[in-house]
């Protein structure tokens, strides 16, 4: 297993990160991709891919904090892009549930750094949030990327729908298990399952049995599990085919 998109390098772990990278592997999961919410974010996580081997690290500016984008911080993420370790973009979009920043500098900082995509030709990640059709309305005038990921996806099989035909990837973590969740009929009605990217986001979005605690990559258990389910394939055949995915995304298959 993969884990597409995890935050470890946040101070939710400080107190006993090493035992959550232990409990990683021993659940089986043994890659993770760390997402960068920001520059000192992104610096962060690339002290622990130094550390850890099975870590590779996305940087971008989320939308929450987009009115701080100017030109410095162009150059300081194009900067951190030419890490060997920075695999992808990201996290990057548009949130208007939370509206922390305002909407305008959002849309400004989300097409400049697609423009970055563009520049350096890496992988996106993409954070949407209440905001899908402005969210699609901005990738149809700047252009998709070539390869790209909407993460924590839970919204409705006419977005999704409307993810495939632009080429993305769907990440799926732990909304999938939670009992009201109307992901598990999305799936199954309208995304292959060659198109999705399991993660967790930890710390947050905990799967079932542990809604409500803190979230970390040995609980993408949970997440395989209910996929299997759906999918009705067995969790090694699911690893294979999301690890594979993973890949892809990447550009290394």
């Amino acid at each position: 297993m993969i884990d597409s998109h995890c935050h470890l390098h946040l101070k939710d772990f400080d107190e006993d990160r090493g035992e959550v990278i232990e409990r990683m592997t021993e659940a089986g999961v043994s890659r993770v991709l760390e997402v960068g919410i920001n520059r000192k974010g992104a610096a962060e996580c690339l002290r622990l891919a130094a550390k850890y081997p099975q870590f590779r690290v996305a940087a971008g500016l989320h939308p929450h904090e987009a009115d701080k984008w100017d030109d410095y911080y162009r150059a300081d993420i194009l900067k951190l892009a030419g890490n060997r370790k920075v695999v992808a973009l990201g996290e990057m979009g548009l949130d208007f549930y939370r509206d922390w920043s305002p909407r305008d500098a959002q849309d400004r900082c989300f097409r400049a750094q697609l423009g970055l995509a563009r520049e350096t030709g890496l992988p996106v990640i993409f954070h949407v949030r209440e905001a899908e059709a402005e969210f699609l309305r901005v990738i149809d005038e700047e252009g998709a990327p070539a390869r790209a990921v909407v993460h924590a996806f839970g919204s409705h099989g006419d977005f999704a729908a409307a993810c495939l035909k632009r080429g993305f990837w769907l990440g799926i973590g732990g909304v999938l298990t939670y009992k009201n969740s109307k992901l598990p009929h999305v799936l199954a009605s309208h995304v292959p399952v060659d198109r999705i990217l399991l993660e967790t986001d930890c710390p947050w979005l905990t799967p079932e049995p542990f809604r409500g605690k803190r979230n970390e990559p040995s609980r993408l258990v949970h997440v395989r599990e209910k996929l299997s389910e759906i999918y009705g394939m067995g969790e090694i055949e699911l690893d294979a085919l999301t690890d594979y995915s993973f890949e892809r995304f990447l550009g290394m298959a």
